[in-house]
């Protein structure tokens, strides 16, 4: 075993541990590879990552970019091109691959080379389950994996037969996606002994008003006892903190100044926390807590004429113009990072989830015919399309039109 190769080894042995890791990124940066210099960035981001105000991160930041766009491609070679366009990894953790989000296709035929190619990688969310798991009790390579994540809904029989994998017990960790029937914790927590498995995540993908409008808030609430129920009962069982419930639309998205010509976040004069959205008929205002909770959402008309005039060109500069006007001189808005939560009123919404991707996620049936048109194959490959969206932090911005924006506060268009 050459030496590189041994300290690769040496990091999956340990993965918690920095130091190995900042011993090789030495050991790197004296044969003046750039890798080493990169595993010092991302170690000293990590606890940082997503404090876009702190001035330190900001710099690791456009460092970590620069490098992933030099060397990236060198770093990760071949191995990353998956047959599958909702497949994506690896993604580098603390320096180096760390995970893959992967159809069970992918995983079966590419698997071994990635894993060989990217000895550090750890962990696997693997989605397109649904009336499969046969095919995937007796991989060998589960028992490579620390971690593993049910991007899907499975069924009682693929529950079961996943459940009686020799291989399952070298995993430590699992994340399942809760919202139908819960027959894969039920057959883990069967099982589980005083230390394994060492954790279980249930992820509440189906939540929020991301998944319900703002006419369902008891159903939402119903959904939250469920999933705490789910977990109080299985801890209950294996007579300890086993498990534990994620609820990824529970965070706070940041909203970053202005977000497009006609989207604007920052402070009234009184120092209150706003979002100002002009459509094609109204403008909003939605004033927020320091919490970043919704307080609620003001609407006037606007001042442009939009008869015989929709959709043309001028019709939106004029209309940019007059909603930039309305926020600079009437409200005196000064744009800047503000934080909030999801909410879903007056035409106006902030949410973890786009529309396309709500309704697949809020329908757990896994008994549809397996296609590779249409919208069955967006159902199929639902659970990678929506992994994606959790992994890099992306939101919704929707005010008329869907707007997707990153954690950084970039702003994009969402195209269905």
């Amino acid at each position: 075993m050459n030496e590189r190769l041994a300290f690769l080894h040496a990091i999956r042995a340990n993965p918690d541990d920095d130091t190995v890791r900042l011993v090789f990124a030495d050991w790197l940066s004296e044969r003046a590879d750039p890798l080493g210099e990169f595993i010092r960035v991302q170690i000293e981001l990590e606890p940082i990552r997503f404090s876009i105000g702190n001035p330190r991160a900001v710099e690791l930041h456009a460092r970590e970019d620069e490098l992933l766009r030099r060397y990236g491609d060198e770093w990760i070679g071949a191995a990353a091109h998956f047959p599958n366009p909702t497949d994506f990894g690896p993604v580098f953790r603390r320096g180096l691959p760390d995970y893959a989000c992967l159809a069970l296709d992918t995983f079966l035929t590419h698997g071994d080379a990635l894993l060989t190619a990217f000895p550090t990688l750890r962990e696997v969310a693997l989605y397109g389950l649904a009336n499969r798991c046969s095919e995937l009790t007796l991989c060998p390579l589960l028992a490579k994996l620390d971690a593993l994540e049910i991007a899907d809904w499975l069924t009682e029989d693929d529950a079961i037969s996943l459940s009686v994998s020799p291989h399952l017990d070298r995993i430590a960790r699992f994340k399942l996606w809760i919202g139908g029937e819960p027959y894969f914790l039920r057959e883990l927590v069967k099982q589980a002994d005083a230390t394994w498995p060492c954790a279980i995540d249930l992820v509440q993908v189906c939540g929020g008003t991301g998944c319900f409008t703002r006419h369902e808030v008891a159903r939402a609430r119903e959904r939250d006892a469920e999933a705490d129920s789910l977990a109080g009962g299985a801890n209950e069982a294996c007579a300890r903190e086993l498990v534990r419930v994620v609820r990824p639309f529970e965070r706070l998205f940041p909203l970053d100044g202005t977000l497009s010509g006609s989207c604007c976040a920052g402070h009234l004069p009184d120092g209150t926390p706003v979002l100002a959205s002009g459509g094609a008929h109204h403008w909003f205002l939605a004033t927020f807590t320091e919490g970043g909770n919704c307080r609620g959402i003001s609407s006037r008309l606007n001042d442009v004429r939009y008869l015989f005039r929709a959709g043309t060109r001028e019709f939106w500069l004029e209309r940019d113009a007059a909603f930039q006007e309305w926020v600079q001189e009437d409200l005196r808005l000064k744009p800047g990072l503000i934080w909030v939560r999801e909410f879903d009123e007056s035409d106006l919404r902030v949410a973890l989830w786009p529309r396309h991707i709500s309704g697949y996620i809020a329908d757990p049936n896994p008994h549809r015919e397996a296609t590779t048109t249409g919208s069955e194959f967006d159902w199929q490959n639902r659970g990678g399309e929506a992994r994606g969206w959790l992994e890099y932090r992306n939101f919704v911005i929707d005010n008329n039109r869907e707007t997707w924006a990153t954690w950084r506060g970039q702003t994009y268009h969402l195209e269905l």
